[in-house]
């Protein structure tokens, strides 16, 4: 979404218009020409495009890597206030795979929203498990920073998904180019 203003600016005759939802759209009776879908890929009838992989690592404000408990090594984390979000990879899932024991994955806050979690990260409430595609601009920004490298990759990928037919529009294959070049190569 940050990046949109290019490729208005490359074809500003072409109006995109957002829609987050967590159902699958149906392309011809919603009005849609492309989605980007997060899953395993196999959408019967569609053509799916494979644009990104994801990974799930600690990440926080840059505060919490100073103070009386700086965030040095994974074990440091039993010092922190854990974030959640109800995503399928969660605290228990990251702690075990790094092999840390006497952190409560359960503990600390639980927000519905990823956002909302990511936000009280950045402002130094705690340690959040980051998804690469939910914290890149924080992290470039440095709002974000990650403690260790440590990181678990995701089941599910993201997908530009669209009817067979739709890429012979121009405006879908603009959009899908444009996708394709900003996210650039790998």
């Amino acid at each position: 979404v940050p990046r949109l203003y290019r490729f208005h600016r490359a074809h500003g005759d072409i109006d995109v218009r957002v829609s987050t939802t967590g159902r699958l759209t149906n392309f011809r009776g919603d009005g849609i020409d492309v989605a980007i879908r997060y899953g395993g890929g196999h959408y019967h009838g569609l053509t799916s495009e494979f644009l990104t992989g994801e990974e799930v690592f600690p990440v926080c404000s840059p505060k919490l890597l100073e103070g009386p408990h700086p965030l040095k090594r994974p074990e440091d984390l039993r010092y922190h206030t854990l974030i959640r979000d109800g995503y399928r990879i969660d605290w228990a899932a990251w702690l075990a795979s790094a092999g840390i024991e006497g952190v409560d994955p359960n503990s600390g806050l639980t927000f519905d929203s990823a956002t909302f979690a990511v936000e009280s990260a950045v402002q130094g409430e705690g340690v959040v498990l980051g998804r690469t595609m939910l914290v890149s601009a924080d992290l470039a920004t440095g709002r974000l920073v990650r403690p260790f490298d440590h990181a678990l990759k995701a089941v599910s990928s993201f997908y530009l998904v669209y009817p067979p037919e739709a890429i012979r529009q121009r405006k879908v294959k603009a959009f899908r180019d444009w996708l394709f070049s900003e996210i650039g190569p790998g």
